[in-house]
């Protein structure tokens, strides 16, 4: 519940930033565990800023959390 305050902070007109925000919210309670909803979180970020074209808003190193994410993923 704590959480939710800190949603009020997000720009919801803006789909590339809220909807990485909705979906580490969802998957928190849903994978029971925080880790795997944040770094779902990170994924999404960074698949719908380059979906969008949006490539100069992604750092080197949400690139490189995004590999280490989808790694975690694949061998665990």
């Amino acid at each position: 519940m704590l959480m939710m305050g800190g949603m009020a902070h997000i720009e919801w007109d803006e789909a590339t930033d809220s909807i990485p925000a909705i979906v580490t919210a969802i998957m928190m309670p849903l994978t029971f565990s925080v880790a795997d909803g944040i770094a779902l979180g990170f994924i999404t970020y960074v698949a719908l800023k380059a979906g969008t074209g949006k490539y100069k808003e992604i750092s080197v190193s949400l690139w490189v959390l995004c590999a280490i994410f989808i790694a975690k993923f694949i061998f665990l």
